[in-house]
């Protein structure tokens, strides 16, 4: 079977999931996944932002792209990243994003998947994170993978317009 033209987003505005490779997200795709994060966050990190935060010690990051079509020398697509960080038996999502017209097609699921798959197999026992109170898919996405609320950030987030927003903190124990 020939894989989808990743062109042609048609098949993920139907509903449908795409192909999900998962990658580690290394120095070398910073590039990449600062602008993914720039499709998904008003103050998004540039490429030395995110290279200095997989330096940190018990930090990692996994990148998940759609494979091209090589027989139409279509290129692989980005779909989206995570960036964590374990200590001990805690870990912390950093950040997360998953490109617009990938979004509700099963990546942010998938790379919560391989995130909770690494951390068991590394004795980490409980995964926080912080979302902006205003992020509704996130926040699905987040409680259907077993994330519950323990905690409010006040005036947390700001925006470009001057508006301060809460941050829920969600914990999943795992």
């Amino acid at each position: 079977m020939t894989p989808p033209d990743p062109t042609d987003v048609g098949d993920m505005a139907d509903g449908s999931d795409p192909e999900i490779v998962l990658v580690p997200l290394t120095a070398a795709f910073a590039p990449l996944a600062s602008a993914l994060h720039a499709q998904g966050f008003d103050d998004a990190w540039d490429a030395d932002a995110i290279i200095r935060l997989l330096d940190v010690l018990g930090a990692f990051g996994i990148l998940a792209y759609r494979p091209g079509d090589t027989s139409k020398n279509a290129k692989d697509q980005p779909l989206g990243f995570v960036l964590m960080q374990a200590v001990m038996d805690e870990a912390e999502i950093n950040t997360i994003t998953v490109a617009p017209d990938a979004r509700r097609m099963g990546v942010g699921r998938a790379l919560l998947d391989a995130v909770k798959e690494r951390l068991e197999a590394a004795g980490v026992t409980r995964i926080l994170l912080e979302v902006a109170v205003d992020n509704d898919g996130a926040i699905a996405l987040y409680r259907q993978n077993g994330f519950s609320e323990i905690g409010r950030r006040k005036r947390y987030y700001s925006r470009p317009d001057g508006l301060k927003v809460d941050a829920l903190v969600l914990e999943r124990l795992i």
